[in-house]
């Protein structure tokens, strides 16, 4: 009898010791990034319908994508959002928790720490094989992710990035945020966010390096100009990258139908004053009434994107007070909501006229960012 109870001790430690070198394998093959390729439904038909269900609406929702490192430190691309609603629409909350988080590896499976719930989520490994890790999400309902290793132009560097949501047909936040090489922040919530009104802020180099290189990995110069979905009411994303004063390429994403790496970069940037600490500043409150900047000659008018017109308001905001007398050539018109009515802004460019004042940028807006190629008739949806 106690060489049977020896045997199965014998036994239970051989297997757990067995169970730990295989997690500790696993542990070391899971470090790196990983991208979601595909879900395998590999149930079989149910008799009556011949039909299965679709794999878990968090699948079909966004294309998942996580980072691995030692330490037991995981990054959720996809990031952790808390929503609190309230009785009226406008004062519910959307709350950004980040992307970064705990997992770990038990008995073949992979935990991630829920920041929302405080509970872990489960995927059994069923195989790392090279770069390809395969997961049992649910009974017989397998996904497939991608090693991921990005080509990164060591050379390709922008001076400041831009980030503004257009709001949507509910309460997506709208807002502005932009960051420079030195830190420098300067944030403009306007409506359903959690801090409205105009801040400054910073942080550090190594936080914007970061921030840079998660764009890069989206390989910014070739993609395209515009993404939209087909469903209407959803919100604009637009990003920006300066250089040198000029912008060297604006992007819109309508709906979320851009490449996940951009998703994944322009996210945590639009909620990053929720992490910092703001600092209000002080401007002409009428600017503030500016969404969309339109420079108008004639019948003739040139849009700026959202991040666009915030990168210029922010270039006004700085820009120097002067008594020089200018000719004007263009008209920004925008509607003043204190006043509720129109306004105009004369401008050549360089030099801003609004009332009496007059602010000089120290360059032409308009030809260092080549501009006057893009205007167009006036149609009726414009000002």
């Amino acid at each position: 009898m106690k060489q049977k109870i020896a045997l199965y001790i014998l036994i239970i430690f051989i297997l757990n010791s067995c169970q730990r070198n295989k997690d500790t394998q696993l542990s070391k093959d899971i470090i790196g990034e990983w991208i979601y390729i595909k879900t395998e439904d590999q149930r079989k038909p149910e008799k009556n319908y011949g039909v299965r269900i679709s794999p878990p609406l968090s699948f079909r929702r966004h294309i998942p994508g996580y980072i691995f490192s030692k330490n037991n430190l995981c990054e959720n691309k996809s990031g952790y959002f808390k929503r609190i609603e309230a009785v009226e629409r406008e004062n519910g909350k959307t709350f950004f928790l980040g992307t970064e988080t705990k997992y770990k590896i038990e008995n073949d499976s992979l935990k991630i720490l829920d920041l929302v719930t405080k509970t872990w989520e489960n995927q059994k490994i069923t195989s790392i094989i090279g770069d390809t890790l395969t997961t049992e999400i649910s009974d017989s309902i397998f996904a497939k992710y991608a090693r991921t290793k990005y080509k990164i132009d060591p050379n390709e560097n922008y001076d400041k990035i831009i980030v503004s949501s257009s709001g949507c047909y509910g309460s997506c936040p709208v807002l502005n945020i932009s960051i420079d090489n030195n830190g420098n922040v300067i944030y403009y919530g306007q409506e359903y966010s959690i801090k409205n009104g105009i801040f400054k802020s910073k942080i550090t180099k190594n936080e914007y390096q970061k921030i840079q290189t998660n764009f890069k990995k989206a390989n910014i110069k070739n993609l395209k100009d515009n993404y939209s979905a087909n469903h209407t009411d959803d919100e604009t994303v637009t990003i920006s990258f300066i250089k040198n004063n000029k912008i060297v390429k604006s992007i819109s994403d309508y709906g979320r139908e851009s490449p996940s790496a951009l998703i994944w970069a322009y996210v945590p940037v639009r909620y990053l004053y929720q992490q910092i600490n703001l600092i209000p500043l002080k401007v002409e409150k009428p600017l503030l009434s500016i969404w969309s900047i339109g420079f108008t000659k004639g019948n003739q008018i040139c849009v700026l994107t959202k991040s666009e017109s915030f990168y210029l308001l922010t270039e006004i905001f700085k820009g120097k007070e002067t008594a020089y007398k200018f000719e004007s050539r263009y008209q920004i018109e925008f509607w003043n909501d204190d006043l509720n009515k129109k306004e105009i802004i004369n401008t050549d460019g360089r030099y801003f006229k609004y009332r009496d004042k007059i602010i000089d940028i120290g360059y032409n807006f308009l030809t260092v960012n080549n501009l006057s190629e893009k205007f167009r008739q006036k149609d009726k949806y414009d000002l």
